[in-house]
């Protein structure tokens, strides 16, 4: 099975209002990204989040009304096919939570869906609303008192059948009128108004005469009611570059023989030049004041004058006030500020200065809120080495086009980098006492000890003489301040010595002199205790408290007839009672890569494991290099752990409990070619008496708890190839940590613990479209998109170009020019060639517009660029094709193309004097209709046909053949393959399917109703696993909201237990209205609706750790005891946060 887990949740707004929600007297914003909406509380320093609500829907609209008998308002929201559905929000202050007061399901048996608008309107009364979800259809919603939240609802036909606007004209009055923007078979608009009789639950068929009715301009795509006490009502039309005001002073004459409204060309009463394009969005300022905004980013200010006895509008003025963001949404908030909400780039709030600033514009900028939609293409790199993979999107539209760097994890901020001394592999802070800050260190090699003093410029080394005590010419195993006055314990493989810090002067030192001498292994040391193991696995436990005193010795365990070496110790003080000392002490042996328990001071194993008979060690695969005993958290949420790195790079985690057994194994892997190193550390986030873990291999990693959720955490930070850690608190560098590496060491802090770091690259009115990733050149290729709109004629041109960015400063090194009228429709980095001389390469299909009578495209290339070098690319190869390359792939060296209708194979031949290469089509398929996405894995191609399903085509000879394919038509989108058998699409209904290949058939054996497009799979993790993980990361999944979701796949044994606590869940947890799980993630066609299947929803699944004990309990019981689970709790809450950690 496959799971999937929003690793970045949609960021695109595409509505917003203020209203007093959560109290009587404060407002709060609502925000609505596709099926989420976010309440947030006006403060005078921002935007704070109060609470969210997943509405399992796309939300088409977002009202609010104040109903009786309540002090607060209501939400009103709809949401989107294929089930369309209506909501009643209130605020529960209690729980600071939207809870649902009424639900209504929206959905016809027959019916067509509305093309252009589909959402709800109010009447200003606040009590009538209308929904347009259907062609021809409306629905009618009264909303009732407190005890009855809907009144009545009912269905009436409208004889418009494509609606562009609507909206209630504010009549005095009972009358309820509702205008109409609407196109007929002519492709000609109308505005019309007709009269709602609720008595009769009918919308009349005769025109009213509350505003006069005609055509409007061909580009009008928005209406906005207009009202004023005792003024004269009506509607503005707006869009295509006017504004006109249709109001009641002239009515439509009627067909008295047919009874029919008489449209005639009729003039509005006012109209204006609205220097606007495309989408419009607008909110009300005043009466006679609106701030309209469009999808360019354009912002304007409308007026209407009034004049005569009835106020009637006799003008309309338009103010220019600028540009900022694409904005899908406006809300008032107050006095001069707004807040836009944009789908195309960052979400803004803004203030309307009253006088322009040097470059025209009237709008300040307060405050951004990153957005990442929407995401037309991806990749995944490492550009650094660090280790920690990122992904690049390309995000924005219009005039706000930009790449994305997207990496998830802990913040660390470098403040010094010194010089390493050579060989070092292991630093150890000392100080004179153990409320002191650290004052020196002691810097080991494989060979022997420095001491040296931190200042500004670096380090100074402190010579022998004035610090005799230290042991210089051997390795320093182990070194830490002890709790004795100026006192600091040094442990080398011949021996302790205890070392006055101020005098240098040695103290104490075991064995005795002249006592015979000792083979020292490994060490582990803290400020009241020592543990040692000798040569032949021999452990020895000594007090430092008041004197080096010998406690204990405990003989060697003996393995085959071999005693047992020791690889490493840990006697960290883990319990929050005792900050000093430890009662157990943890060792890992290199014999069969085992780690034992023992409790101090008589060295007694303890168990792992409360069954009877339980192991006295944990095995683990490979040999366990460090350990940390460390406490977690603060007051009454403390945990104690017992962390193990291994040999291979993997981190594995245990927690402790009161009596020393080690339970809930946890597993990271942070790389392959080196051992893990520990530094329990601070950061700013954490309290005083809660410190973190730093963790680092090839790639660094932060343990930490977490406080809201009560679980441990673990987040990626930007160290790479650690040798050593250590936590350091100079006077210089408060809080920090060094990290010693071959080259250097350094020194920084731990910012935020799980931080989404987003890295803006903008590009303006250039929008990247597709991307690739070549880590040889170090180097990305990006297709750009860019069109220039003429505001006065609406006119629009367009270019594009292929550029080619340094993947870490993203600075542009070269750049490939389309084409007059070519644009760039696929960017791949391929592996080309024959076996035995494959190389990477860039390469790009393009499209040249149709002509004039033609609706697709007849002719594209598919180019080849140099890959040798990034800052000289030119294009080495070109081929023409009979139509668009929608998408590319490498094929057994040669290259795969999706062209229109048909799949082209080209074979790559190269000349040795690699000055030109030679492109000849080798195989075509063409029994489809329109090919969108290919994918190759072996010797299988993949490809989604946008009006059939998926294909799976394998080349014979000089003939591409299909071998396997899905029968039913899908309308597939997005494509990758998980191996040579098994397939995953994306639908545009918003659904995911997987397939499995059976013979001649690809079986469908997996549904899953994702609620969005999916634009494109990425194959890659962000959060790799250690191989042996039961939950493996596989593909990285983007869509045009901005989320970014992660998709596992899960082995047998997990999958059934995921699937069986996923079934038990969905009986106590719900979705808004009582929405079953089952029925939210069944995917849905036009046609029928198909099981939930072959997917786990680990948003939903995570919902455990958040329940209580009880609702636990409910959960593993299931309903009856076939649906019981077999297994612990804390097995499977171990699972769900694996499932966790991949986000």
């Amino acid at each position: 099975m496959l799971g999937v887990s929003t690793w970045h949740g949609p960021s695109a707004v595409s509505h917003c209002l203020k209203c007093n929600l959560t109290s009587e007297d404060g407002e709060s914003l609502v925000i609505a990204k596709i099926n989420r909406l976010e309440v947030y509380d006006l403060t005078p320093s921002g935007l704070s989040l109060l609470c969210s609500f997943d509405t399992w829907g796309t939300v088409t609209s977002l009202l609010s009304t104040q109903r009786k008998r309540r002090n607060q308002a209501s939400l009103i929201v709809t949401t989107d096919h294929l089930d369309p559905k209506l909501y009643i929000l209130d605020f529960d202050t209690s729980k600071s939570e939207l809870i649902v007061t009424e639900s209504l399901s929206l959905r016809l048996r027959v019916g067509r869906e509305a093309e252009f608008f589909s959402g709800a309107v109010l009447h200003p009364n606040g009590k009538v609303i209308v929904s347009c979800q259907y062609s021809g259809t409306i629905k009618v919603i009264v909303l009732g008192d407190k005890s009855k939240v809907i009144e009545t609802e009912f269905e009436c036909r409208i004889p418009e059948l494509n609606i562009h606007s609507l909206c209630f004209v504010p009549v005095s009055g009972h009358k309820l009128i509702l205008a109409i923007l609407s196109e007929d078979h002519n492709q000609r608009k109308h505005v019309i108004a007709r009269e709602l009789k609720l008595d009769e639950q009918e919308l009349l068929y005769e025109q009213s005469t509350a505003i006069s009715g005609g055509f409007a301009h061909e580009g009008a795509t928005l209406l906005i009611p207009v009202s004023g006490q005792r003024k004269t009502p009506g509607v503005l039309v707006l869009g295509g570059g006017t504004c006109h005001f249709f109001g009641s002073e002239r009515a439509t004459s009627k067909r008295a023989s047919t009874g029919e409204s008489k449209l005639s060309a009729v003039h509005s009463l006012a109209k204006g030049d609205l220097p606007l394009q495309g989408m419009l969005s607008w909110c009300s300022i005043d009466e006679n004041r609106f701030l309209l905004g469009d999808e360019l980013g354009y912002l304007c200010l409308l007026g209407v004058d009034r004049a005569g006895a009835n106020h009637a509008i006799s003008d309309i003025n338009v103010l220019e006030l600028g540009q900022a963001s694409p904005s899908a949404c406006l809300s008032h908030i107050d006095g001069g500020v707004f807040y836009s909400g944009s789908q195309c780039g960052d979400s803004q709030t803004i203030r309307l200065l009253p006088d322009a600033k040097s470059d025209g514009s009237y709008i300040e900028v307060l405050e951004s809120y990153t957005n990442l939609g929407p995401i037309l293409d991806a990749v995944l790199m490492d550009a650094d080495g660090s280790g920690q993979s990122q992904v690049i999107t390309c995000s924005g539209n219009f005039t706000s086009g930009s790449l994305r760097a997207i990496r998830s994890g802990a913040d660390f901020r470098r403040t010094a980098t010194l010089e390493s001394v050579p060989n070092a592999e292991r630093v150890f802070p000392l100080r004179t006492s153990l409320d002191a800050e650290d004052s020196i260190l002691l810097i080991t090699t494989p060979f022997s000890t420095a001491i040296f003093e931190l200042n500004n410029g670096g380090l100074d080394e402190i010579d022998a003489s004035s610090v005799p005590g230290f042991d210089r010419t051997q390795r320093t195993l182990a070194a830490c301040t002890i709790a004795r006055d100026h006192a600091c314990v040094q442990i080398t493989p011949g021996g302790i010595r205890v070392v006055d810090v101020i005098s240098g002067v040695e103290l104490e030192r075991w064995p005795p002199q002249g006592a015979p001498a000792v083979e020292i292994t490994t060490a582990a040391v803290n400020p009241t205790q020592a543990c040692i193991a000798l040569k032949g696995g021999k452990l020895v436990y000594f007090s430092l408290k008041t004197k080096l005193d010998l406690l204990r010795e405990k003989e060697p365990e003996i393995t085959d007839g071999l005693p047992n070496e020791v690889a490493a110790l840990a006697i960290d003080p883990h319990r929050p009672t005792t900050k000093t000392s430890s009662n157990i002490v943890a060792v890992a042996y290199w014999t069969r890569n085992i780690v034992t328990v023992y409790a101090l001071p008589q060295f007694t194993a303890i168990p792992i494991g409360s069954t009877t008979g339980a192991s006295p060690f944990v095995q683990e695969a490979h040999v366990p290099r460090s350990l940390v005993l460390h406490s977690f958290g603060y007051g009454e949420d403390v945990i104690s752990q017992l962390l193990i790195g291994l040999a291979d790079g993997v981190l594995v985690t245990y927690s402790i409990t009161e009596t020393g057994l080690l339970a809930n194994r946890r597993a990271t892997s942070l790389g392959t070619d080196r051992p893990v190193s520990f530094a329990p550390c601070a950061s700013f986030e954490s309290q005083k008496d809660d410190r973190v873990v730093l963790a680092a291999a090839s790639r660094g990693a932060i343990i930490w708890f977490d406080r809201k959720a009560k679980r441990l955490r673990t987040s990626s930070v930007a160290i790479k190839d650690a040798v050593s850690l250590c936590a350091l608190n100079h006077q210089l560098y408060p809080e920090s940590v060094l990290v010693l590496s071959r080259a250097a060491m350094t020194i920084g802090c731990i910012g935020e613990l799980n931080k989404l770091n987003v890295q803006t690259i903008p590009f303006g009115s250039d929008n990247p479209r597709q991307i690739a990733y070549h880590p040889a050149l170090h180097a990305l290729a990006v297709g750009f998109y860019r069109s220039q709109v003429n505001r006065v004629t609406g006119n629009q041109t367009f270019s594009s170009s292929l550029k080619i960015l340094d993947a870490t400063s993203f600075e542009q090194l070269a750049q490939i020019s389309c084409r007059v009228n070519e644009e760039i429709t696929a960017v791949a980095v391929l592996d080309l060639g024959p076996p035995e001389s494959t190389a990477s390469y860039i390469v790009a299909g393009t499209t040249t517009a149709p002509p004039l009578g033609h609706n697709e495209s007849t002719q594209g290339r598919i180019l080849i660029l140099d890959g040798f070098d990034a800052q000289k690319q030119r294009v080495v190869a070109a081929v023409n094709v009979p139509g668009c390359v929608y998408a590319l792939a490498a094929y057994q060296g040669n290259i795969a193309a999706t062209v229109n209708s048909s799949v082209l194979v080209y074979s790559v031949e190269l000349p040795k004097e690699r000055e030109s290469f030679q492109l000849n089509q080798k195989a075509k398929f063409d029994r489809g209709f329109q090919f969108v996405s290919i994918v190759g894995r072996g010797d299988t191609l993949a490809v989604t046909d946008a009006l059939k399903s998926v294909s799976l085509l394998k080349l014979n000879g000089n003939k591409l053949e299909c071998i396997s394919q899905d029968y039913e038509a899908s309308l597939p989108h997005g494509l990758e393959m998980l191996d040579e058998d098994w397939v995953i699409s994306s639908e545009l209904d918003f659904n995911l399917s997987l397939f499995k290949r059976e013979s001649a058939r690809l079986e469908r054996v997996g549904g899953f109703h994702y609620g969005e497009l999916a634009n494109k799979f990425i194959p890659g993790s962000i959060a790799p696993m250690p191989t042996d993980a039961s939950i493996q990361p596989k593909l990285i999944m983007v869509t045009a909201s901005g989320r970014v979701s992660v998709i596992s796949d899960i082995d047998a044994e997990t999958s059934k237990k995921l699937a069986a606590l996923q079934r038990n869940l969905s009986y106590i947890l719900h979705g808004p209205g009582g929405v079953e799980l089952s029925n939210w993630r069944a995917p849905l066609t036009a046609r029928k609706t198909r099981p939930f299947a072959g997917f786990i929803d680990a948003d939903f699944v995570e919902r455990i750790l958040d329940l209580s004990p009880e609702e636990l309990t409910v959960a593993m019981e299931g309903q009856n005891e076939f649906e019981r689970l077999t297994e612990s709790k804390e097995e499977v809450v171990a699972s769900v946060e694996q499932l966790l950690s991949l986000h």
